[in-house]
């Protein structure tokens, strides 16, 4: 809490305190300190493991629908990119660990170019994990601009997706294997299943009609249009059980906290508190 003597506000105060302790760490572990503030730290698991603790001291204790509630306010708290920015912070967010040129496309997992961004054939582009039409925010900075759950993925395999709810089954989508889909949903790959169901989770608590922005809610079927939300809800939590966060899904999470919206995805960092929240 800021104290009367501190004119800055409690959010400033709190991440320079995480950013203060993830120097320190970085110091006892004789490791340097980035040259750039806008550049992804490097950071020892230890001190992220150390960091994410303290993030999360707010909801310690907490569940069910108190520790959505508090989730919601600690995660609120976060800086914002425009949807231009989004090109370039995917550009780091899904950059392939075995190839700094390229990025990880969600659906296909294919490796491309990270200068194939755009609109063609074979090019990647933005993907709304969320579909921006459930809800109708489109591009708008917040929910149509969050890393979160904005993903490259394959211009034609985009549009396959397009606004569907998420589910099993279908028939195979060309270009992407592993993915299926049908006239109302969409299955992504095994090895992001539990991916797509963390990214949808976060957006049902970060966006809950409080900020000008629709309440968004997962439910439990596939079809839902327009309407701010997406499905299904038992298929989703079956995912987030099947397909356990990677390394990769921490990294980004971690990228995302350190060098963009200062906010984490608590499914990813905690994915037990989704049954306990639903």
């Amino acid at each position: 809490m800021t104290t009367p003597h501190d004119p800055r506000p409690a959010h400033h105060v709190r991440r320079t305190a995480l950013a203060l302790a993830a120097a320190a760490g970085l110091l006892l572990t004789g490791q340097s300190l980035p040259a750039a503030a806008d550049a992804p730290r490097t950071v020892a698991a230890s001190d992220r493991t150390a960091t994410a603790a303290d993030y999360y001291a707010s909801v310690e204790g907490k569940t069910g629908p108190t520790l959505k509630s508090a989730l919601h306010t600690l995660i609120s708290d976060q800086d914002t990119v425009t949807y231009s920015q989004v090109w370039d912070a995917l550009k780091k967010t899904d950059e392939d660990p075995a190839n700094t040129a390229n990025v990880i496309e969600l659906y296909t997992g294919k490796s491309i170019a990270k200068s194939r961004q755009g609109g063609a054939q074979g090019d990647w582009n933005r993907e709304h994990v969320w579909a921006k039409s459930h809800g109708d925010f489109g591009t708008a900075t917040g929910p149509g601009t969050d890393l979160h759950h904005l993903r490259p993925e394959d211009v034609a395999v985009n549009g396959v997706r397009g606004n569907k709810d998420f589910d099993d089954g279908g028939g195979a989508v060309s270009g992407a294997p592993g993915n299926y889909t049908d006239s109302d949903s969409f299955e992504p790959r095994d090895a992001v299943k539990g991916d797509v169901a963390r990214m949808i989770l976060y957006m049902a608590v970060r966006y809950d009609g409080g900020d000008g922005f629709p309440d968004l809610e997962p439910n439990d079927k596939a079809g839902n249009g327009s309407a701010p939300a997406i499905g299904r809800l038992s298929v989703l939590k079956e995912w987030n059980e099947l397909d356990p966060p990677s390394s990769f899904e921490k990294h980004r999470n971690d990228v995302i906290f350190d060098s963009y919206q200062h906010n984490r995805n608590p499914f990813i960092d905690h994915p037990e508190w989704v049954e306990s929240i639903w």
